[in-house]
């Protein structure tokens, strides 16, 4: 399978993904962990496991990290090794791995490496030095151009990394500030079709909504509730233009969403990855779309 990727809603054809590891059985301080809560890893492993199972029903190809080959490191480093899709941000001429803000994160990007070779994927650079970059701050807009999140995860110098890397394919890569109550760009703003986009427009910076505006992308709002903020109802995967799985449970985000013409095709619990600071959309690394 050809890897490819330079959009956020074209159909889904390939995901990364990592079993959640029984080590999180031995958090007992949830904060050390970068969780909000103590995660219950048996109802986790089930959700995780419909997840999957959703994925291999639509004919989505899903590769995953062996947690169970990782014998030689920290335990502390697969506490959060199932929220792939920070771990690298994918581009039409391969993978670029990211460097993780949290020291107990920073190791996880070696198992998202070796994953992606031993699937063929290119990987055609990664973030060195002082720059931090995580790969859910990073969103394609459209063929030309990727946001960047920039605030506590990723940092200036991992924006001009990636900015750098894009240049060479003909891309732009624009910063915008990582809205406030969210860890990455992702929390706030997604696409799910061409000139279409999801936005919790009450957290957003202004040059967020101004930038949409101009490269003609229509946007609709999402107001904050509960469901978004503790439910993670934003943290959803787009599967093909206008069609998505999304947290189960949120009633009133999914009147918003198909009432804009969007097809639910899936809905899955989430409460436990939610306890663990992420969703569906921060477990799937994606490889493939086109």
């Amino acid at each position: 399978m050809n890897h490819y990727c330079n959009s956020e809603y074209r159909p889904l054809r390939s995901v990364l993904l990592s079993v959640p590891s029984p080590e999180i059985e031995k958090v007992d301080e949830p904060g050390k962990a970068l969780y909000s809560k103590i995660i219950d890893y048996d109802i986790l492993k089930k959700e995780y496991d419909k997840l999957v199972k959703v994925y291999k029903k639509l004919k989505i190809k899903v590769n995953f990290i062996n947690v169970k080959k990782i014998a030689d490191t920290d335990p502390r480093y697969k506490f959060n090794l199932m929220f792939v899709r920070d771990l690298f941000f994918m581009t039409p001429k391969g993978a670029i791995l990211s460097r993780m803000s949290s020291e107990i994160r920073r190791d996880e990007v070696r198992y998202a490496e070796r994953a992606l070779k031993n699937i063929k994927v290119p990987i055609i650079g990664s973030i060195q030095g002082e720059g931090t970059l995580e790969g859910a701050d990073a969103l394609w807009v459209n063929e030309k151009l990727v946001l960047l999140g920039v605030g506590n995860r990723t940092n200036t110098k991992g924006f001009l990394s990636l900015k750098k890397e894009l240049r060479r394919q003909g891309a732009q890569c624009v910063p915008v500030p990582v809205p406030g109550g969210v860890l990455h760009l992702l929390g706030a703003l997604q696409f799910v079709d061409s000139g279409l986009a999801l936005v919790r427009t009450e957290l957003v910076d202004i040059k967020i909504i101004d930038l949409l505006k101009k490269n003609r992308i229509r946007i609709i709002a999402i107001p904050e509730n509960r469901e978004v903020r503790a439910k993670y109802a934003m943290n959803f995967v787009t599967v093909a233009p206008k069609r998505i799985i999304m947290p189960a449970d949120c009633p009133r985000t999914k009147r918003i969403y198909e009432n804009s013409g969007i097809k639910i095709i899936a809905e899955i619990r989430t409460t436990q990855l939610n306890n663990g600071g992420g969703g569906i959309a921060c477990a799937t690394g994606i490889l493939s779309r086109g």
